[in-house]
């Protein structure tokens, strides 16, 4: 599936998810800083809409918040920023790191972080799970050294492969 097909994919099975009330981008982002005092804050400076309109500064600004949303926040985040790696693939002004990428991760080797992987894809409905497994095989497949394949593909043939014909 070239770029422009996932992107849309992803958008038709993510239209519509609930947005956060609780731990949002800026809270999320906080929390990797150990900051838990100041969520209302945080929360101030969120947008509130639909996923598709998070605005890329909050997504750059909040590169390690996928670690820390709940399952109603992976669900709405998670596909903006697959679709602004997607948009932005190649530009490493952009996006220079594969978060987005490194979110999908199983984690099989370590028991709390599967459960929590888990419980953080719970609400993902059959046509949500392969659109993650499409964007993952999308960054197994690249040959331009800008993806981390090595580990896509690590992941696409250990756990998401058997969501792409969901």
């Amino acid at each position: 599936m070239n770029r422009e097909a996932l992107i849309e994919f992803i958008e038709g099975a993510f239209d519509g998810v609930s947005q956060p009330g609780d731990i949002t981008l800026h809270v999320a982002e906080a929390h990797d800083s150990y900051d838990y005092d100041h969520d209302a804050e945080h929360r101030g400076v969120d947008y509130f809409g639909p996923w598709q309109r998070v605005p890329a500064v909050h997504i750059k600004k909040c590169r390690t918040a996928l670690s820390y949303v709940d399952k109603v926040g992976m669900r709405y985040y998670l596909p903006a920023f697959m679709v602004w790696y997607l948009k932005n693939f190649g530009d490493s002004g952009e996006v220079c790191s594969d978060q987005t990428l490194y979110a999908l991760d199983d984690h099989p080797d370590d028991t709390a972080l599967r459960e929590y992987h888990k419980d953080r894809f719970s609400l993902f409905l059959p046509e949500q799970m392969r659109a993650c497994a499409l964007f993952v095989k999308f960054c197994a497949e690249d040959a331009t050294g800008f993806a981390d394949s090595d580990f896509a593909v690590r992941i696409y043939e250990r756990y998401w492969w058997r969501y792409e014909k969901a």
